[in-house]
């Protein structure tokens, strides 16, 4: 194909609205006079946007790459702690009841007579009567004991008299049952009940005996303070050869204390009785 078209491959299909070159006598190739195609005959459609500036297509914004966040260690759980023994409950002792300046109240025996009651104590009981039918809206005591009080010191002696009578023949009834109980000997077993007394001392027993010889000699009686000044003075002097007797003495005590402490209460009580556990030794 080449050699029908020197033009090369391609000149085999001249361009559209071009002729085909002629070659001339002396063999040279001239091409034709341009023929001219009608511009109405055919219109060549137009692109679209063809003629108009080009519009500046937005170019997107690059994504900003996410900062890697760290990864975070995690988390040790914390070893369990070993819980503690669990305590013994202990006993809670009751506090002491205390008096109104603060001192320990003694232990009342139950068997021991109460006290006779007081003249005001029959007053208050008839004045709260008559103060509730009065005063019904006031609930409580002391309002009651307080009027009651201011009452009773304006009340005339012939006015006290009927609570007076009460109050004496209360304490009559008192002071028998007292005598009762003591003759039975109610201290001295309330008081082996909680345990045996104590068991005197070298020196107790000395002093005892040092009362007992003075009082004998027929000395000047004198108060109790002096003469524990005078039998601690004597007692300093001792050689210790002479303080022998008392401090067996108190020995043979102690082991007597030490054998009340093992028995019950009412072996206890049943053993001592009425009498003074360590009498023998002083």
């Amino acid at each position: 194909m080449a050699e029908h078209f020197p033009m090369g491959a391609y000149s085999a299909f001249p361009p559209y609205g071009f002729n085909m070159p002629m070659q001339t006598a002396n063999g040279m190739y001239q091409m034709p006079p341009q023929t001219t195609m009608p511009m109405g005959s055919m219109t060549m459609p137009t692109p679209p946007g063809f003629g108009q500036p080009p519009q500046m297509q937005a170019v997107p914004k690059p994504k900003k790459k996410a900062k890697a966040t760290p990864k975070k260690a995690a988390k040790k759980k914390p070893a369990k702690k070993k819980k503690p023994p669990k305590k013994k409950p202990v006993k809670k002792v009751p506090k002491p009841k205390l008096t109104k300046s603060g001192k320990k109240k003694k232990e009342r025996d139950p068997l021991a007579p109460k006290r006779a009651r007081t003249a005001f104590n029959f007053f208050l009981d008839a004045f709260r009567e008559e103060y509730k039918i009065t005063h019904p809206d006031v609930k409580g005591v002391v309002h009651c004991t307080k009027a009651g009080s201011e009452k009773w010191k304006t009340l005339t002696p012939a006015e006290r008299t009927p609570y007076e009578e009460k109050a004496a023949a209360a304490r009559e009834k008192y002071l028998k049952a007292k005598e009762e109980y003591v003759n039975s000997g109610g201290p001295q077993k309330f008081k082996l009940a909680k345990g045996p007394p104590r068991p005197p001392t070298a020196y107790f027993i000395f002093l005892t005996n040092f009362r007992k010889e003075r009082n004998a000699s027929g000395a000047e009686p004198t108060s109790i303070k002096e003469i524990s000044k005078m039998a601690g003075a004597k007692w300093r002097e001792m050689e210790p050869t002479t303080k022998i007797p008392y401090e067996q003495k108190a020995a043979r005590a102690k082991e007597e204390y030490l054998k009340l402490k093992a028995m019950t209460a009412e072996e206890r009580v049943v053993a001592v009785g009425m009498k003074n556990p360590y009498a023998q030794f002083l």
